[in-house]
């Protein structure tokens, strides 16, 4: 299909029979409705995106899984109105319905964000042009409530590329990804099978070449080993910026073959060599920008097999569901989009039987049917116990927010799974539903499950349902986190693990030492010395891996001498800004102890600074000294054992059969009453002791029923995440009362 006239499209995606492009400040609907690959349909579907720098705008199109469309921004934002609604954001990942009915934002990043892709069980991965060539991400933003906490994470084990040629042109992020873009998986047979479902391509055109990361779960999430150079050129030009897999499923890069890549920042004369200026868009003008020139090229797996499909263009509704389970992503979803966009209901029954299955055309059968309207309560109940992972957390995803979903996912285990994908993508529904005292118990008691407070993404997840800290009688703090602490370990000039950087000056005169006069040392033999007689904004920082969702107490002793301005002498968590930054000490003080106790919304290698001035150029002299950071853990009441709670029969039969969302009955049939999916319970009082019947109500996946061992799960929800001690002692007394006749 073709359409002129627009100038600096930035991209593309298929979408209800015809194409979203990407075109600040608009978004065009283009469609060809008579067969003359020409777009008669010209549509702005809805705009807002900035234009003030043409390399920041969206980019990165993409058919999601949910059925929506996925893309990304950068820092010209997006500011306008959606179903209704007002909007503005950018840096990140969103997403939009294709009829413009609904847009929300998804990821936060801190700069230009090029790169996106999807992994055979819907994942959302991608990549920002600097220093963070991939991320993982791990809960959408919308569950926070506005607050801003960690949606995504960087997750590569290094964020280092590999030219061929010395010949590299830079300007931030050396030897690094800087202009870093695409996240495609390979996601075909086309690859080797060490590839498939496991490596994402990502661009590098400063370097002139395309990198891999190879992925690995970890926990509830991903981390990513740096793969090194998939293509690299000694060609100059050579400016990979896209690589996809294509419908043959071989690899697709698209070269924009430019001498200069870099938009920004403008060259002067002191770096760069000459003084530069902005031109329309805010790029630097430069002549030796290529305009005419780029390249397409097609990478090919010796080993690879032909591709079954070539077309779905006329496709009906049986050769669509088959589609699905083709062994390129780019099919399936194609096949999906289009049983979606079609809405071709004749391929109901079809998808139905597909979505009771495993693998990957389970996972688009279950999609298929979301979008059609038609993920009916026994497919999702089928789907949300399958032994296939990948098909029970998507059978997650794809639960609404009525009443009969939040009881479908109370009804099933997926909260407690072994799998930790699985159970992310549980607490992560379950903080979508709304608000409700059962919402919160399940909440706090499995937050206080080990595996889930030592998971970031778990724990944040839990926190973002609401869980609350029950029965916690104090609080501990863990052990140092600073290697040098105390700036005993020196080489008499700096601390070892402690380096300088000076954000602003208004001269030379400053000094960064170690100090060991003993009126100006805390403790031990050594104190950190920070003084400007002009005025400065420096510090002596060190680097300290800290997770997301976890509370840290930061502290100091800090000792000052004449310090006006800015902020004076303080500790303060860089990539927090205000958020993590201490108390200040300004003017004359003798020692004096600074702390801040906060909440991390981010993960990695933070940077702890010295800080002298802050914010503003501070003069004087400031020591600093025995510094501390130590996580802050609860302490929870431990159980008592000694007590036993009386149950009520009467109370535990009303739980059983009327109970809200608890209801036993639901699923297990007592004399003429109830369902069938697990066990009838007449009589089992009789075959199983105690023990057997409480293990089964706590944690029913330990010895599973018969029926359901080959699934390697129980529907059944652990009872204490709904019920209380009391409730749970009620029934216990109910079911022993359950006695063969």
């Amino acid at each position: 299909m073709f359409a002129e006239g627009f100038n600096i499209p930035t991209s593309m995606t298929f979408a209800r029979g015809g194409v979203i492009l990407a075109h600040a400040p608009e978004f065009y609907f283009l469609k060809d409705t008579d067969g003359d690959d020409k777009a008669d349909v010209r549509e702005v579907l809805f705009t807002g995106w900035g234009v003030g720098d043409t390399h920041a705008g969206p980019s990165n199109l993409r058919y999601g899984f949910d059925n929506w469309i996925y893309g990304t921004v950068g820092y010209a934002r997006f500011n306008g109105s959606l179903g209704g609604k007002q909007h503005n954001f950018g840096m990140g990942v969103f997403r939009f319905k294709s009829d413009a009915s609904d847009i929300e934002f998804l990821h936060q990043f801190n700069n230009n964000t090029w790169g996106l892709g999807f992994n055979a069980a819907g994942d959302v991965f991608g990549s920002t042009a600097n220093n963070n060539p991939t991320f993982f991400g791990g809960i959408p933003a919308t569950v926070f409530g506005g607050e801003r906490k960690m949606s995504a994470k960087m997750i590569a084990d290094s964020r280092a590329f590999h030219p061929i040629t010395p010949n590299i042109r830079q300007v931030d992020a050396f030897n690094a990804y800087t202009a870093g873009c695409g996240h495609a998986f390979a996601t075909s047979d086309a690859f080797p099978e060490k590839y498939r479902n496991r490596t994402a391509f990502v661009c590098a055109p400063t370097g002139n070449l395309l990198g891999t990361y190879h992925m690995t779960p970890t926990g509830a999430g991903y981390a990513a080993k740096n793969g090194y150079s998939f293509v690299a050129s000694a060609d100059e030009w050579f400016s990979p910026i896209v690589a996809e897999v294509g419908p043959d499923g071989h690899l697709w890069i698209a070269d924009w073959y430019n001498f200069i890549i870099q938009h920004n920042p403008t060259p002067s004369v002191g770096r760069g060599g000459y003084a530069a200026r902005n031109g329309r868009g805010n790029a630097h003008i430069n002549p030796n920008r290529d305009r005419q020139h780029g390249r397409i090229y097609r990478v090919i797996w010796d080993g690879a097999p032909k591709s079954k499909i070539k077309t779905l263009a006329k496709a009906g509704p049986r050769k669509l569901v088959k589609a699905l389970d083709s062994d390129n992503l780019f099919w399936r979803q194609t096949a999906q989009r289009l049983i979606v966009d079609g809405k071709n209901k004749k391929a109901v029954k079809a998808l139905r039987e597909r979505a009771l299955g495993q693998g990957v055309g389970a996972i688009h059968a279950l999609w298929a049917l979301d979008g059609l309207g038609e993920l009916d309560e026994g497919t999702k109940r089928a789907a949300l116990i399958s032994a296939d992972a990948g098909v029970k957390r998507n059978a997650v995803r794809a639960l609404g927010q009525a009443k009969d979903d939040e009881q479908l996912l109370y009804d099933s285990a997926t909260l407690a799974d072994k799998d930790l994908h699985v159970r992310l993508a549980a607490i992560v529904k379950l903080a979508q539903f709304p608000e409700s005292d059962t919402h919160k118990r399940a909440a706090g008691v499995l937050a206080k499950d080990k595996t889930n407070a030592e998971d970031e993404w778990l724990k944040l997840a839990l926190q973002a349902a609401g869980a609350e800290e029950t029965n916690v009688i104090g609080y501990e703090r863990g052990p140092n986190l600073f290697a040098n602490a105390s700036f005993e370990n020196n080489n008499g000039k700096l601390p070892a693990g402690w380096q300088v950087r000076t954000y602003s000056a208004k001269g030379p005169d400053v000094e960064h030492a170690i100090e060991t006069r003993a009126s100006h040392v805390k403790t031990g033999k050594a104190s950190l010395k920070i003084r400007s007689g002009s005025g400065h904004d420096t510090s002596i920082y060190t680097t300290v891996k800290l997770n997301s969702g976890t509370t840290y107490a930061l502290s100091a002793w800090i000792k000052t001498e004449g310090v006006n301005g800015g902020h004076g002498a303080l500790l303060n968590v860089h990539e927090l800004q205000h958020k993590g930054k201490t108390t200040a000490v300004k003017g004359n003080s003798d020692w004096k102890k600074v702390e801040l106790v906060f909440e991390n919304t981010q993960s990695g290698p933070l940077t702890i600074n010295c800080l002298f001035g802050g914010w503003g150029q501070a003069k004087g002299t400031a020591w600093y000294d025995d510094l501390s950071l130590q996580e802050v853990k609860p302490i929870y009441k431990e159980a008592d054992g000694q007590k036993e709670i009386k149950g009520l029969a009467d109370r535990g039969k009303e739980i059983f059969h009327k109970h809200a969302v608890a209801s036993c009955v639901r699923c297990h049939k007592v004399g003429n009453e109830g369902g069938v999916i697990g066990p009838a319970l007449d009589g089992i009082a009789s075959r199983k002791d105690r023990a057997y019947l409480y293990e089964s109500l706590v944690d029913p996946t330990a010895t599973l029923a018969e029926g359901f061992d080959k699934l390697g799960a129980s529907p059944m929800p652990p009872m204490n995440l709904l019920l209380n001690d009391q409730q749970l002692a009620d029934v216990m007394a109910y079911l022993m009362t359950l006695k063969e006749k």
